[in-house]
């Protein structure tokens, strides 16, 4: 089969595409949203839980979704075959909490492709974005709420199917648990400009002790929960409800926003930290699709300590199989 690396693709790196949301996120999305993802609603009234908005199509603006009713922002690469796309895996920065007031401007930028192959041979085409959302100004203006560097990975429709992505082929060259502080330098690059982080006292809390263990969080995702989901994220992609579809694009069933399994570990970690830590960073990367009526556990162990925050190591599986992995969290007080 012939690659999937056109001169096309490779042309169009470094295309940005901006987005003004054409009204203030709100309560009821932020409501809306946290009780899709098993969240209390009420410690989510004056800021949003900090996955939202990497995850909301709500943000384009759109009114018209695209062919598979999609309003979120994707790329049309000139790919040489018709291909299903899957999402490999983000890379979340948050500098701040996004409020109901913000009006949130988002860029995004392509910055990378890598063409690998499966185990059968068929090419795999890793695609690598970045996104900034600002609140209160343009582009390059404005108020830093979070960075977000998401892996897209491409297949040619007719070999489409449901076995795992091997973990050793990434989307950019790098591996996303490495903790050397790239995103920030990538996202310089591209001019998203990350403000630094002003400095606040730790509050007296005591740290959590390396190797503790977080309570699972244990959630059957059902049709349902992934309709919620998607109307909470702006997302009507028809491979998250319409069997028939997913069968065309080589599922055996509807499958679970890849983004969803984010926003729950997200909300793992957040139900251990308490109020007294912040999400930082998230970084997790999809191994295995999650389908509709399948039982995720999420699993976390803390990693590190000290008086700057802690991070956690964390995974999702459903039975014996790792679904997301690796995974981690850095949280800071």
């Amino acid at each position: 089969m012939s690659s999937l690396l056109t001169d096309g693709v490779r042309a169009a790196l470094g295309t940005v595409v901006s987005y003004t949301a054409p009204e203030p996120l709100s309560r009821a999305s932020i409501r809306y949203f946290a009780t899709a993802i098993g969240a209390d609603p009420d410690r989510w009234r004056d800021e949003a839980p900090p996955t939202l908005i990497c995850e909301t199509a709500q943000l384009t603006g759109r009114s018209a979704p695209d062919g598979s009713f999609y309003l979120g922002h994707t790329w049309e690469l000139p790919l040489p075959v018709p291909c299903a796309m899957f999402r490999g895996g983000n890379d979340y920065r948050f500098w701040r909490a996004a409020r109901p007031d913000d009006v949130i401007h988002t860029t995004w930028r392509l910055t990378n492709a890598v063409e690998r192959q499966d185990s059968a041979g068929d090419p795999l085409l890793f695609v690598t974005a970045e996104a900034a959302y600002r609140a209160g100004g343009a582009a390059d203006e404005g108020d830093l709420i979070a960075t977000n560097t998401e892996t897209m990975i491409y297949r040619p429709r007719d070999r489409a199917e449901t076995a795992q992505v091997s973990a050793d082929r990434p989307g950019s060259g790098s591996d996303p648990t490495d903790t050397e502080d790239a995103s920030e330098a990538a996202a310089q690059e591209a001019g998203l400009g990350i403000a630094p982080q002003a400095t606040v006292e730790r509050p007296a809390v005591e740290r959590p002790a390396v190797g503790t263990n977080l309570a699972p969080l244990v959630r059957r995702i059902g049709l349902p929960d992934m309709v919620a989901y998607g109307a909470a994220t702006w997302d009507w992609h028809r491979l998250h409800y319409d069997p028939a579809f997913a069968q065309r694009a080589g599922a055996a069933a509807p499958l679970v926003d890849g983004q969803m399994l984010g926003a729950l570990l997200g909300e793992q970690v957040l139900r251990f930290a308490g109020s007294h830590a912040r999400l930082a960073r998230l970084v997790y990367r999809n191994r295995a699709p999650v389908l509709a009526g399948q039982t995720v556990v999420c699993s976390g162990t803390v990693a590190t300590a000290d008086d700057a925050g802690f991070s956690v190591d964390l995974s999702v599986s459903v039975g014996d199989n790792a679904v997301v992995a690796p995974a981690f969290a850095q949280l800071v007080w």
